[in-house]
């Protein structure tokens, strides 16, 4: 892993500008298409990508002139903390632009509902658990310790153990 990190460090020693800018460009765009993966699903340059692609479809036609009609109507469009219409009326979005942000939250959360499944229940399944965190640790223990146990746990099912 380090002689591939230096290897990538140096490959720019023995080829000429244009080429280091080709070989940069495409090492970008090759790793802007990358998925996150494992935990890094939630580090800030993911989050921040997920926030910036969402903003993207939402506001895909925002309307500026009705903004800037209401930021010309109200004097205290930017409220501070010291004005007294604090939590009044503000910037009012079309009907339009409100079933837009609905649609988007409603398909978030239908995308949500079919990333996770339900794992079926085994009826045949020999019941060796008392609750569901002992069922997950029971077979932790058996991946881990189930060849050298068999014989064991065979005897102690039959009653001949000692």
């Amino acid at each position: 892993e380090k002689e591939k990190k230096e290897k990538d460090e140096n490959r720019h020693l023995n080829v000429t500008l244009e080429q280091a800018e080709v070989m940069d460009k495409k090492k970008s765009k090759k790793d802007k298409g990358k998925a996150a993966f494992g935990w890094d699903v939630f580090n800030q340059d993911a989050l921040h990508k997920a926030h910036k692609k969402r903003v993207k479809t939402a506001l895909s036609n925002p309307d500026l002139v009705e903004y800037e009609k209401q930021k010309q109507e109200d004097p205290e469009f930017y409220r501070d903390a010291n004005s007294l219409a604090a939590g009044g009326v503000g910037h009012k979005p079309t009907q339009e632009h409100l079933d837009a942000m609905v649609k988007d939250l409603m398909d978030a959360a239908e995308r949500r509902s079919k990333f996770s499944r339900r794992r079926p229940e085994i009826v045949e399944a020999d019941v060796d658990y008392i609750n569901d965190r002992n069922k997950h640790f029971n077979k932790k223990i058996e991946r881990a310790f189930g060849e050298y146990t068999k014989v064991i746990k065979e005897n102690l099912e039959r009653g001949t153990a000692l």
